[in-house]
């Protein structure tokens, strides 16, 4: 052997290591913030290696944190050469071991570099079994200082040296307990930086541990000993299952001692897992969503967003260069291949799992039901879409596992849920309104943001709007208070909550405008746009239109709403809406009749001065309106030309209703006759069927003196006077032609001309503001005694006159009016009272 070249060859040798080396830790350090957790599971992964061969070999391992260093330490099956080849030259076992079986994951290879995050250098202690089958103790330092290959060279020599140097044969082989703690890393922290990727290490170790012991049963127990906070927590494997899934892992920490139950579910080559919180006889899935969802028998530190509904194991699995991930992209890949088919199989059990759980007393199943196409660029999505993700979602959307809040659970399909994009407090509100009206379609109210959250696009969506739509489906207040269950009071106060809430986003507005969603008077729900607040502050005119066959309270909002923008209804619009309907009645029925009765007496009871504002068409007919309500005029006109005092009986009509229907009962009559000074019966009847000074009229024809004297200049005038009673049994309806009614138009038009005439040549009447447009038969602006009054003429050709029209009476009801009557030869005269009263013979007025 030439020496110089084996040591030049030893060199090559050392420098290719180094190179290695300073090539993988440069890509650490860069990626650092990624890989910072990873040390401890590489160390238990070693651990884990060393018993491939000897399966009933369990693991115990302790983790010593202090303050300046980390020492990690196991009982696993002692070193081999090829093992103390990989540490010192980087090479993993299973490279070393190609092409033999192995059920190693990777034990010392450009994973283990991950460690020296934690430190540069390293103290290793363990017992090395050599090929000739002696048993060697040995301790050597591993140093990896140096960022170029000549300082980190040499040290791979050192590393060799060191071991050599500490070798020492084990002579008595009874000494050695392969389950006593024989190997041991201790690692040194220089800095703040590495104490605090310690520091993760254990956090992320913590949190993971309970699924790798129930993925690897032969790691009993895990003890972690910090000194710098004086705690300790144990992890204790168990061989046994709770309901044949449940894997109890028991953790004790400084002296407490807790269960944590992993369900695991296995098939032939993958196992699937999930953490459950037991509460009485009820298992309840706890949330993966930060953990890693892909373990190669340990967490594959970067699948976190992987998105997979529950933890997906196998040993099997082909992980990226980093461990980070699995090939899943390539086609055409033997390796890509594989990992499909075990996501496949995962994906099997997984509905199989779900299958079973749904029909037991699990709970929580939306943290197992994470179903996006993971955003990783080692992924063929589309492969996913098609293979795992579309099944599984069809399959989740059919089964029973949405808990109510009865307890009983419905399929995701049959379920509506607040969208995800909502706040957490508007998705409470949309849960609670959509629960008071429909509790069986929504989910258990504690469960509602973990369902939102992992709701997809073909679920059913409550949102503002489907709300809005919900409300108006109950289209009144009646069937609300029998959806809620509620009595009126309640429910107005449980309607004005859901306003309110939907007021607070702006954009809401809007569907008041395009849904039935707020009540009116009589309860019904309307639209904004078909409702309007009550300015009007009155029940009597809004009763009155409403006998009118036009009903108010369908458009006015209800008193009991508190909030919204709507238009107004005022006094004024409702006057002109009620002056509509009587003079263009669709009918003249009983409500009619109450209408104009309870507008008259509505007259009586308000301000006059706004009367004539908003009724000065009506008002001024008021007298004729009340009369043509009354059927039985003829009777009325007997009373009032009686004797009887007809305010008394009117006010013993109203002091008690019934007392006509019971006007033979003999106690109410008698006090009726003591009351009127009456003998009896018949000297009542006799007062109200005659009258003193009763007038008949002799029905005649009717002349166009007739005409004229009636203010009647057309035929339709005519036609309408004739359907009054009282003046169709006065006069026969002749055959009068137009001259007729042109020789009365002509009296008309003569004897107010007439009239005008002489009221100008009086000096109390000031009639240079005269308006003869009122009416045919009145004038107005005539000024006397500088008071402004209203006049109404009459021709009296035939020595009598009628007034017939309403508006007219109206004029009259006036302090301020006059009645003129001309014959045309002699000078206007104005009729007085007493001359009304001296010419009729009449005697008792009614006031």
């Amino acid at each position: 052997m030439i020496k110089s070249l084996e040591e030049g060859r030893k060199e090559d040798g050392n420098r290719s290591i180094a190179d290695k080396i300073i090539k993988r830790l440069h890509d650490l350090d860069k990626t650092v913030e990624y890989n910072q957790g990873r040390w401890a599971w590489e160390l238990l992964q070693n651990a884990k290696d060393s018993t491939a061969k000897d399966e009933d070999h369990k693991i115990s391992v302790q983790i010593i944190l202090d303050e300046n260093q980390v020492e990690f330490k196991h009982n696993g099956i002692h070193f081999t050469e090829h093992d103390i080849r990989g540490l010192i030259n980087q090479i993993s076992s299973k490279e070393a071991e190609e092409g033999e079986q192995t059920r190693k994951t990777g034990r010392f290879g450009t994973g283990f570099l991950t460690t020296h995050l934690l430190s540069r250098t390293v103290q290793i202690k363990g017992i090395l079994e050599a090929e000739s089958g002696q048993f060697y103790n040995f301790q050597f330092t591993l140093d990896r200082e140096g960022e170029k290959i000549k300082d980190l060279s040499p040290k791979i020599e050192m590393a060799w040296n060191g071991f050599q140097e500490s070798v020492t044969e084990i002579e008595d082989f009874s000494l050695y307990n392969k389950n006593d703690f024989n190997t041991s890393f201790v690692y040194s922290l220089k800095n703040e930086e590495q104490k605090q990727i310690a520091q993760i290490g254990i956090n992320e170790f913590v949190k993971l541990l309970p699924y790798v012991l129930a993925f690897i049963p032969k790691i009993e127990c895990v003890r972690i000993i910090d000194n710098r906070e004086i705690t300790e927590v144990i992890f204790q494997n168990s061989t046994s299952k709770i309901d044949d899934f449940i894997t109890p892992i028991t953790r004790k920490e400084d002296g407490t001692e807790s269960i944590i139950h992993i369900l695991e579910y296995s098939g032939e080559r993958t196992s699937i897992a999930c953490q459950v919180e037991k509460e009485e006889d009820i298992y309840s899935f706890t949330s993966v969503e930060t953990l890693p969802k892909l373990f190669c028998d340990f967490p594959l530190i970067g699948t976190e967003n992987f998105n997979f509904p529950i933890v997906v194991n196998s040993f099997d699995f082909n992980p990226l260069t980093e461990r980070n991930g699995i090939w899943l992209k390539k086609e055409n890949d033997d390796e890509v291949a594989e990992n499909q088919n075990l996501l496949l199989e995962a994906y099997q059990l997984y509905k199989d799992l779900m299958e079973k759980l749904s029909e037991s007393t699990y709970s929580q199943f939306y943290n197992v039901i994470e179903t996006k196409i993971p955003n990783v660029d080692y992924l063929n999505k589309e492969w996913f879409q098609k293979e795992i993700q579309t099944p599984m979602r069809e399959f989740l959307m059919d089964l029973s596992i949405v808990e109510l809040e009865n307890d009983n659970k419905k399929a995701i399909k049959d379920i509506w849920f607040p969208l995800k994009e909502y706040s957490k407090d508007v998705k409470r509100k949309l849960w609670k309104y959509n629960y008071d009206l429909f509790p069986e379609c929504v989910p258990k109210e504690k469960h509602l943001i973990g369902w939102s959250n992992k709701s997809w696009s073909n679920w059913k969506s409550l949102s503002y709007e489907e709300l809005a739509k919900d409300l108006q489906r109950q289209k009144n207040i009646d069937e609300l208070k029998t959806s809620l269950e509620e009595d009126e009071r309640k429910t107005f106060e449980w309607l004005n909550e859901v306003r309110e809430f939907l007021l607070q986003e702006e954009s809401n507005k809007l569907l008041f405008d395009k849904y039935a969603i707020t009540p009116s008077r009589n309860g019904e729900f309307k639209t904004t746009s078909e409702l309007f607040i009550d300015k009007i502050k009155d029940k009597e005119l809004i009763k009155i239109l409403r006998l009118l066959g036009e009903d108010w309270n369908d458009i006015l909002i209800n008193k009991s709403i508190a909030n919204g923008r709507y238009h107004i209804k005022e006094k004024k619009d409702i006057a002109s809406q009620i002056t509509l309907k009587v003079n263009n009645p669709s009918r003249k029925d009983e409500n009619y009749n109450k209408a104009i009765i309870l507008l008259s007496e509505w007259f009586e009871n308000n301000n006059p001065d706004e009367i004539k504002h908003l009724f000065s068409d009506l008002y001024r007919k008021k007298a004729e309106l009340f009369m043509n309500t009354i059927l039985d005029k003829e009777s009325l006109y007997r009373i009032m030309k009686s004797d009887t005092d007809l305010s008394k009986v009117a006010k013993a009509i109203d002091d008690n209703p019934h007392l006509l229907d019971n006007i033979e009962s003999s106690e109410q009559l008698k006090s009726l006759l003591t009351e009127y000074d009456l003998k009896d019966i018949s000297e009542l009847r006799n007062i109200i069927e005659a009258s003193n000074n009763r007038v008949f009229i002799q029905k005649s024809e009717l002349t166009q003196e007739d005409l004229a004297g009636l203010g009647i200049t057309s035929l339709e005038d005519l036609e309408e006077a004739l359907k009054d009673k009282d003046l169709s049994s006065m006069f026969h309806e002749s055959n009068n032609n137009v001259n007729a009614f042109l020789y009365a138009e002509k009296l008309i038009s003569r004897a107010k001309q007439r009239i005008i005439e002489h009221l100008e040549t009086l000096d109390e009447y000031d009639c240079s503001e005269i308006d003869t447009d009122i009416s045919k038969t009145s004038i107005g602006g005539i000024k006397k005694n500088g008071q402004e009054i209203f006049i109404v003429t009459r021709p009296s050709d035939n020595n009598f006159i009628i007034v017939y029209y309403g508006s007219e009476k109206d004029i009259l009801d006036y302090e301020n009016a006059e009645l003129w009557v001309d014959n045309g030869i002699d000078t206007p005269k104005r009729i007085t009272l007493g001359r009304v009263l001296k010419n009729t013979g009449i005697n008792k007025i009614p006031v």
